[in-house]
């Protein structure tokens, strides 16, 4: 069953009146991974290093199955996703969020966090992800998510490319600041 929400994001009134008000969010389905990829080629391209981050349509097939994968839908269309994966140390690592280029700025990226850290809370695991050191909106609002455990990586990816780990523990989403 989907979880449906009241857009409430942090984009202004103005982007946020583009985008359908009330969106559904839910476990992806295996039909989804064409459209998640697609969404996924496209999310990155304009970021740093863009062009090392998407992954393929194989992997997001598998990912629906064998992972926890959220998408969010505005009728039948797949408008965004999130996906974390377990590690074999018992953690699992909240891999990518991302949000179709004509629904960003309303929140829709945020709301497909909670509701992949309410699945984690029920798991009672703790999760991490990597961000970009630059990144300061992304660093706040993974602040407020609960990942509030930060670790410096020199040269994460390449040498030129440093990441923090920021880690969550079960138990702190909705302890936002």
């Amino acid at each position: 069953m989907p979880f449906l929400r009241e857009d409430t994001g942090n984009g202004d009134e103005s982007e946020r009146d583009n985008v359908d008000h009330l969106t559904s969010f839910e476990k992806a389905r295996p039909a989804d991974f064409r459209a998640i990829a697609e969404i996924d080629r496209n999310a990155w391209k304009h970021s740093r290093n863009g062009e090392f981050i998407p992954d393929g349509e194989h992997v997001w097939r598998l990912w629906i199955e064998h992972a926890l994968v959220f998408v969010a839908r505005q009728a039948e269309d797949v408008t965004g996703a999130v996906i974390a994966f377990p590690c074999i140390s018992g953690v699992f690592c909240a891999h990518k969020v991302f949000v179709h280029e004509s629904s960003r700025h309303a929140g829709i990226g945020t709301r497909l966090f909670e509701v992949l850290l309410d699945e984690l809370d029920k798991l009672q695991v703790d999760c991490f992800l990597t961000v970009d050191p630059v990144n300061e909106a992304l660093i706040n609002l993974y602040t407020r998510l609960g990942f509030t455990e930060k670790q410096f990586i020199e040269g994460f990816y390449r040498s030129d490319e440093d990441r923090y780990v920021l880690t969550r523990r079960f138990g702190t989403h909705g302890q936002k600041g």
